[in-house]
């Protein structure tokens, strides 16, 4: 009989403020994830182009304000429930709008992984393309670079076998490494913190390169190779090749939260349409209980 009784408590239809109490928490889930994505942003090299990072972390904080929101109406939430998917509604519609402009602005979507290799300016579009190609908006990007440290670890370099780039000596190289394995640099570090192999530089230590001695033929054409400098605070933060690199590095890294916010919004999307029928049960029960309480 126990048994009996436990098995028809599972298979019972859950009330309409049961069914409220798991719509809110599966709201709460999708709010901390977006705002987590949003925040992850903020740690990485595109927080130094803001016009993507902070509009989405306004959106994770009004996500996750509205799911507590929707938690306090669990006692009651006959009452404001329009005000709340209308709430919903708005930051669903934002969060739309924001996976589409940072397509926009970064140019399409980029779900390739970081391979060793050298950036061209020329090579992206977009939006920011434009934007970052203004010497006052980029002057403020290039800045925030050197206050992060972009180039950190770029003081020791090894050239990769594979590509002939140089690339930071990771820990392990020279110990067990092989020819198999594969070495890496961040998009940022490629463009920003050497100079192009199109240049002939000849590295000698640190961030100090040299220039192709003078008499020989000139390897490279690059108008990067004007704008090196040994310089740590400069070095190659002038260079298209940096301004690409930061592209790469950004259009990565929305193509992943785009994805993740996109899954957010299909799954929230379902659950608000599966939901909808609560709103008459819980405000009907809701007219219902008033004479009780007159």
């Amino acid at each position: 009989m126990a048994r009996r009784s436990r098995l028809r408590e599972m298979m019972r239809t859950p009330t309409p403020e049961e069914s409220w109490i798991k719509f809110v928490l599966g709201t709460a889930v999708g709010s901390f994830v977006v705002l987590s994505c949003s925040v992850g942003l903020a740690t990485r090299t595109t927080d130094c182009v803001r016009v993507l990072v902070w509009p989405s972390i306004a959106i994770g904080v009004l996500y996750v304000v509205i799911s507590l929101a929707g938690c306090c109406l669990c006692c009651d939430p006959g009452r404001l429930v329009f005000v709340y998917f209308a709430g919903m509604f708005f930051v669903l519609l934002a969060l739309l709008a924001s996976v589409v402009f940072g397509l926009v602005a970064v140019g399409g979507i980029d779900a390739t992984a970081i391979e060793v290799r050298e950036y061209n300016l020329s090579d992206y579009s977009g939006w920011l393309r434009g934007r970052v190609a203004d010497p006052q908006y980029w002057a403020t990007i290039s800045a925030c670079l050197r206050g992060k440290n972009a180039c950190h670890g770029m003081d020791d370099l090894v050239q990769d076998p594979k590509t002939g780039i140089f690339v930071p000596r990771p820990a392990w190289y020279g110990k067990m490494w092989t020819s198999d394995d594969d070495l890496t640099i961040s998009p940022v570090q490629s463009g920003c913190c050497k100079p192009p192999s199109s240049c002939g530089f000849t590295y000698v230590n640190g961030t100090t390169w040299t220039p192709t001695p003078p008499g020989a033929p000139a390897t490279g054409t690059d108008v990067d190779c004007s704008r090196w400098s040994n310089d740590q605070q400069a070095l190659c933060f002038q260079c298209d090749s940096c301004k690409a690199g930061v592209l790469d590095d950004i259009k990565k890294d929305w193509s992943l939260v785009a994805f993740k916010f996109t899954i957010v919004l299909i799954l929230q999307a379902c659950i608000c349409a599966c939901q909808r029928s609560l709103v008459p049960q819980l405000q009907g029960r809701e007219a219902s209980a008033r004479p009780l309480l007159a």
